[in-house]
């Protein structure tokens, strides 16, 4: 991890380097065009990773807690963020999740809680808000919103540039998996997380029917983390 970032704001020149950092090499102006925001139900938005600008529109919303889905500290956007957070009085986790692997159920678990726990309305955001922010608004709009999962995965879609054809389609072979399982029965899908769920057996499975025609689009034009 490169420390660097944290200490960027204390010095004029680390602030402006913080900026150039997020608008250029982490495509923030893409993001200025289009931030990919949508609203999750009452509790909750899902967008790509926020400017300063976007976090005081998030708090104007009144949204309470902000998570990320983003790992590590590489990247300027994280100081600038957190540091907009603290200004606006709204509270910033960091919770990472993969776009194109499932966590281990412990750590699956353990997400779920913080969602089920923070402050509301709460923002998600990975990288460009397709992928992760597209598996947590799924679980969002089925545990918090109470949505079905048959709808729900629809978070999950190129209305928000998320392409199931790829290896990020793993994500979506996460509900299908569950939708199998879960058949007719009235099996829950956070029971099925706690008894059957195996993301190594699901990744596996996965990778074994191959990543569709649209890889390419992904891993390298689109450039996912």
């Amino acid at each position: 991890m490169r420390e660097v970032f944290d200490r960027m704001l204390e010095t004029p020149q680390g602030r402006r380097t913080a900026w150039r950092d997020m608008l250029l090499n982490d495509h923030g102006l893409i993001r200025a065009v289009y931030p990919n925001r949508h609203r999750l139900g009452s509790h909750g938005w899902r967008a790509a990773q926020p400017s300063p600008k976007d976090v005081r529109f998030f708090a104007e919303q009144g949204v309470k807690t902000i998570i990320s889905l983003r790992g590590g500290r590489q990247f300027g956007s994280l100081p600038l963020e957190m540091e907009a957070c603290a200004d606006a009085g709204v509270t910033f986790i960091v919770q990472r999740l993969f776009s194109r692997s499932l966590l281990p159920r412990e750590e699956l678990q353990e997400f779920i809680e913080v969602m089920r726990r923070v402050e509301k309305p709460v923002m998600y955001h990975c990288k460009s808000g397709a992928d992760r922010a597209g598996f947590a608004s799924a679980l969002h709009m089925h545990l918090i919103e109470g949505v079905p999962v048959e709808e729900a995965r629809g978070q999950l879609s190129l209305r928000y540039l998320h392409v199931k054809a790829a290896k990020t389609g793993v994500l979506d072979y996460f509900f299908e998996a569950f939708l199998d399982a879960k058949g007719t029965s009235d099996l829950t899908l956070e029971d099925w997380i706690a008894t059957e769920y195996d993301h190594k057996a699901l990744q596996a499975d996965f990778a074994s029917r191959g990543n569709g025609g649209l890889g390419w689009l992904v891993e390298r034009v689109l450039g996912r983390e």
